[in-house]
């Protein structure tokens, strides 16, 4: 069986100038072979309901999916977004029934998932798919990915949360049917397709933890039996002492010390980070963007700017060990880059992204920027975490 993938990026000031640009390069990368599906994205620059009904247009009949993205638009060349805003696609082409699209707007989210999950298996006549591309708006992933697994075990999901430039809630997730800023779309591979997919945490643990003992969903109240937001000042040391002391936002502060939650594997630990954003003062609580539940372990972690650069490389070999793949086989690739780690670098994420000209040259690539990723670690499943970056690689099935 033969994957198809071509990718197209479009920057132009007329929303419909930019769609159509980008599905043109996209299509010509696909060799003549029928588009099955399409992952959108774009920057909140442009009106979401706009670009959905240039994709629809563009691309009539081939089911879309994506959502919004910070920053702008990844390529192996650097970030696209010169101030006005910027649009991609991800054409996937094959043979009838290699992709399929679903989506749910449930308010529960492990019911979503359920839901969305259990109309791509509709779609394929009961197959499970190699991969899902998992977006969703932020706030219950984890939830959403609980219920794609009941419906798809062991079935990887790799993917990003939506994301605007601010944290201001502008946010679209792209569906089949329109946009919605509460939901789930996922895009399923079938058949013979091979995958090699990573979820990476940039981060090193400093030895300094913590046993949680009061939360709230995605609000820690305390830890070791004191409020939350006093340990971290400590562990901070000092850099948030105002927002302890008057509450506040804490993510440009935390973005190279953030907090994980330890999970014990057989032969390793794996790290699940969390973004600390938000001090409340009154409570001595913070917010957090991943779920931390009652008696995690809670880790201070710290990186680098070098790090994260560096980190780039170390995401691709891990993706193409996972899938057996090489370099050559690669046919496409997706990448999920936290938001948080693009902002701690600035301009020095074209450094990181420009590693996939080198290690992957020629190979069609989407990235998007995110209020969360996700992806699936051996041994946990799949996974929702803060400050990562997630990968997937496309191959052909071998011969």
């Amino acid at each position: 069986m033969t994957v198809s993938i071509g990718v197209g990026v479009g920057d132009a000031a007329d929303v419909k100038q930019a769609v159509q640009s980008a599905v043109e390069q996209a299509r010509a990368q696909l060799g003549g072979a029928p588009a099955r599906a399409a992952y959108i994205t774009s920057t909140v620059d442009y009106d979401a309901a706009r670009v959905h009904a240039a994709f629809r247009e563009a691309l009539e009949g081939v089911p879309l999916h994506g959502v919004t993205t910070s920053l702008g638009v990844l390529t192996s060349a650097g970030v696209r977004n010169d101030g006005l805003g910027a649009v991609a696609v991800m054409l996937v082409g094959g043979t009838p029934g290699t992709a399929f699209v679903a989506y749910s707007t449930e308010a529960d989210g492990r019911r979503a998932g359920e839901a969305a999950a259990r109309e791509l298996l509709r779609q394929s006549g009961g197959k499970m798919p190699r991969v899902i591309l998992f977006n969703a708006s932020p706030g219950v992933e984890e939830a959403m990915l609980e219920g794609i697994a009941s419906v798809c075990p062991d079935v990887p999901c790799q993917g990003g949360s939506a994301a605007d430039h601010a944290i201001a809630g502008q946010w679209s997730v792209f569906t089949q049917k329109g946009v919605v800023q509460s939901g789930v779309s996922l895009l399923g591979l079938f058949g013979e397709v091979r995958i090699g997919t990573a979820l990476s945490t940039p981060y090193s643990p400093t030895g300094v933890h913590a046993r949680a003992t009061g939360t709230e969903g995605r609000t820690l109240l305390t830890l070791d039996g004191q409020p939350a937001a006093q340990v971290l000042g400590r562990w901070m040391e000092g850099s948030i002492d105002d927002q302890v002391r008057s509450g506040g936002n804490i993510l440009a502060q935390t973005a190279l010390r953030p907090i994980a939650v330890r999970r014990n594997l057989d032969t390793r630990d794996h790290y699940v980070t969390v973004h600390p954003a938000h001090v409340h003062a009154d409570r001595g609580t913070v917010d957090v963007f991943a779920r931390i539940e009652p008696q995690d372990e809670v880790c201070l972690m710290t990186g680098t700017a070098e790090g994260l650069v560096g980190d780039v490389a170390h995401l691709i070999d891990m993706a193409l060990a996972q899938g057996n793949l090489t370099a050559r086989d690669v046919k496409g690739a997706a990448l999920i880059f936290c938001a948080g780690c693009a902002g701690a670098l600035g301009p020095r994420i074209d450094e990181g992204l420009r590693t996939f000209s080198r290690l992957l040259p020629g190979v069609p690539l989407l990235g998007l920027c995110t209020f969360g990723e996700q992806g699936y670690i051996p041994g946990l499943g799949n996974v929702h975490q803060d400050l990562s970056l997630s990968l997937t690689l496309f191959a052909d099935a071998r011969a």
